[in-house]
């Protein structure tokens, strides 16, 4: 997803909406990505956003108790 540097702009973007509504930031762990794609594979096939969801939230988000 994004292999052209679009990825990096939409990351720094998610992560300063987030901090401005004070909900930590999202970052993806490199142990993670395989799972991580896998998930959003299944959401574009699907068009079903909770699995992956929750799994962000489980897994990406920090600095939020």
């Amino acid at each position: 997803m994004f292999q052209d540097g679009n990825k990096r702009l939409v990351n720094l973007i998610a992560n300063k909406e987030m901090i401005r509504l004070g909900q930590g930031i999202i970052a993806i762990p490199v142990e993670k990505i395989g799972d991580y794609l896998t998930l959003l594979i299944e959401y574009y096939e699907t068009n079903d956003l909770i699995k992956l969801k929750n799994w962000l939230y489980e897994n990406c988000i920090d600095g939020v108790e």
